[in-house]
């Protein structure tokens, strides 16, 4: 099960990047060009940690990745011209979460190590953000916006199942470590993240066709 994760995982991930590239020019309309290099640069960053994995510590590459993609999808909802009136609220929250990293990582704990708080934190502000996008677009009375951000709703959803899943199984790590619970025979902590990105991937996957077939 363990291999069939991660290789459904590896699927997923190649497919949606394939998607993006095929698409890349319907992708600009609807703020979305960025992924091709995101997705690429999670391509990039999962080689990195398989062969690190069997040498050292990984807790540096997880902490900048989550700094990462907390700037990116936060600078991504923010851009969005549906999300204008929470501009202020997304730009509040990704200022206060770069000052939490920094002086958590400039005074206090040394980078190296993997801090849970930081990923949580980032999860939250990906979160509320994805969450403001939701309102404003449920908000709209023009029936032609509706269906141009529609793939944005699907890489929303995507985004609002996936960080709060990962939130709580961070939350409960200790006592899912402890008790060593298991998923079909794949411990917990590990099945979750993979499981979710597997769900994430396919929506963002789904969101790139749309714009090929709306375009």
């Amino acid at each position: 099960m363990d291999t069939f994760l991660e290789v459904s995982y590896s699927a997923c991930l190649l497919l949606s990047i394939i998607l993006a590239v095929t698409n890349r020019k319907a992708l600009k309309s609807r703020q979305l060009f960025f992924f091709i290099p995101y997705l690429c640069l999670v391509l990039a960053q999962e080689l990195v940690l398989a062969y690190i994995y069997t040498v050292g510590p990984t807790g540096m590459i997880y902490n900048f990745y989550r700094l990462i993609t907390t700037i990116v999808f936060t600078l991504f909802f923010y851009f969005i011209p549906v999300n204008t009136p929470s501009r202020r609220i997304i730009a509040w929250l990704l200022g206060l979460y770069l000052a939490v990293w920094a002086i958590t990582f400039g005074l206090l704990h040394s980078v190296s190590q993997y801090n849970s708080y930081l990923s949580m934190g980032g999860g939250l502000v990906i979160t509320a953000s994805a969450l403001l996008f939701l309102l404003n677009y449920f908000n709209l009375d023009n029936r032609r916006e509706e269906k141009n951000w529609l793939p944005v709703v699907w890489v929303t959803i995507g985004m609002i199942v996936y960080f709060p899943v990962v939130n709580v199984a961070l939350t409960l790590y200790k006592y899912i470590y402890a008790y060593q619970a298991t998923i079909f025979d794949m411990l917990l902590y590990n099945a979750i993240p993979q499981l979710m990105s597997i769900f994430m991937y396919s929506c963002f996957t789904y969101a790139f066709y749309l714009c090929q077939k709306k375009n």
